[in-house]
């Protein structure tokens, strides 16, 4: 298991639209689902190397989103799957 946090928006509207542009790329790119709210929920899917899953949590106000991976494909490093988020967000 492992842990990360980053930056994510304050104001609800930019975080609900940075959650469904998520999980847009999610569905789109691994057939992945999801289950919860922009504040806490649970995802999972699959790509060529492995599959990943994990859980989300964001306290109100705190301008973070703390996420854990419970699951990822070995040959991936955690880095760069933070890394990633921390891009994704920041082009929200």
């Amino acid at each position: 298991m492992a842990r990360f946090r980053v930056p994510y928006p304050t104001d609800p509207e930019r975080r609900q639209a940075l959650f469904e542009r998520a999980i847009a790329k999610l569905q789109a790119l691994s057939r992945g689902t999801f289950q919860g709210t922009p504040d806490v929920g649970s995802f999972q899917g699959w790509t060529p190397i492995g599959s990943f899953a994990g859980s989300y949590y964001s306290p109100p106000g705190s301008g973070e989103i703390e996420i854990t991976l419970i699951k990822k494909p070995f040959l991936i490093p955690l880095a760069l799957i933070e890394s990633e988020a921390r891009r994704f967000v920041a082009t929200a």
